[in-house]
């Protein structure tokens, strides 16, 4: 009774028994095996010395020992590398070495995975995009790459393809950057060197203006010359006040040393007006100070200078090193089995979903009935 019924059930067979026998066709007859080959990449930084550090090429490591994340900001870099890998340039290199779309489109027997001949660049690049995949983990910073393909080998060559012209976009991308920050430098460089010639020159200038070599110098030997005319004050006035007691005012001898005194204290004077004032350009304390500024802008500007001899000798041996590099972590596999189709997943997968939907229209369509009822 219960198998007479099931056949009398015109539904039971419009949503299960027919599209199940079309499944089961489908994946026991028409769909190829595909087989995956798979590899894990990460961009590091490259040392000094032209190597990955040792800490630094297995990322997941340091998650395991306790560690953070990536560092070096090259979880952007591989995040770069994945977008480069499912792109139209990637494409165009699989197209220009394998012939990649020739072996996809020699499968004609499944729909689901027929690429045609003449597809348009469009077609072709969606196609691609689900044949090869990159997944990036954010947790062990490694970004996998997965290829399908109809042969084992065909799949592990394009992966092999694949890593190989990542590497290259990773190089040349680092040389780029370090051409642009040499063309920066270089012109760094330039304007540093002529702010440096301006302040020496404006330093030149000053000492030829005023006679000076080094003014602060200048200003120093002529406050000893002070500091030596005052001591010579002292021993003068000592001299006269020993006069003094052995001599009258009007003696020849008192009057020479008050003469002599009264020269010295006019030297001291004028000396001291040469060496100290507020506001003239000519005193000696006005150009220590000014001479100070220009040698003490000179000395930045010189410094600066040679910073920026050293940061372009820096970027230069950058533009021409290898800057970061596509570690592989895990090589391309070449696969013994075919992970695709999953038949029994599959076919069980939609059995059911067949039946949830066989009982969703069966249980409307009582539903309905009940109320015409």
């Amino acid at each position: 009774m219960i198998i007479k019924a099931i056949k009398g059930n015109r539904l039971f067979w419009g949503i299960v028994i027919v599209p199940m026998l079309l499944a089961i066709v489908y994946f026991g007859v028409v769909a190829k095996d595909r087989y995956v080959s798979t590899s894990e990449v990460v961009v590091q930084k490259v040392s000094s010395d032209g190597a990955a550090s040792s800490a630094s090429q297995i990322p997941g490591l340091a998650v395991l020992m306790g560690g953070g994340g990536l560092a070096d900001g090259t979880a952007a870099e591989t995040l770069y590398v994945r977008e480069f890998i499912t792109s139209q340039d990637m494409l165009d290199v699989l197209e220009e070495k394998l012939h990649w779309s020739r072996h996809y489109a020699n499968h004609v027997a499944d729909p689901w995975y027929h690429l045609s001949p003449g597809a348009s660049k469009e077609e072709l690049l969606k196609y691609f995009q689900k044949m090869v995949s990159a997944q990036f983990n954010e947790t062990t910073g490694l970004l996998t790459v997965q290829v399908e393909a109809f042969d084992s080998d065909f799949a592990k060559k394009t992966l092999a393809t694949v890593i190989s012209e990542s590497d290259r976009f990773v190089n040349d991308i680092s040389h780029r950057l370090a051409s642009e920050q040499v063309n920066f430098a270089e012109g760094e460089l330039d304007r540093a060197r002529r702010n440096y010639e301006e302040r020496q020159d404006a330093l030149l200038h000053f000492q030829g203006e005023h006679n000076v070599l080094d003014a602060r110098q200048s200003a120093m030997a002529k406050n000893d010359v002070i500091t030596g005319l005052q001591a010579e004050l002292i021993k003068q006035n000592t001299s006269l006040r020993a006069m003094h007691a052995m001599l009258s005012d009007d003696s020849p001898q008192v009057r020479q040393q008050k003469i002599q005194i009264a020269a010295l204290q006019q030297q001291i004077d004028a000396e001291e007006k040469k060496l100290v004032a507020t506001n003239a350009n000519n005193r000696m304390n006005v150009v220590a100070s000014r001479y100070e500024t220009l040698q003490l802008n000179a000395g930045i500007a010189q410094e600066t200078y040679k910073a920026s001899v050293a940061s372009l000798q820096s970027a230069r041996i950058d533009a021409t090193r290898k800057l970061r590099s596509l570690v592989v972590v895990i090589n391309p596999n070449m696969p013994d089995e075919a992970l695709f189709p999953r038949r029994v997943y599959s076919l069980f997968t939609t059995l059911v979903i067949l039946l949830l939907i066989f009982g969703v229209v069966h249980f409307v369509i009582a539903t309905i009935n009940d109320h015409k009822d």
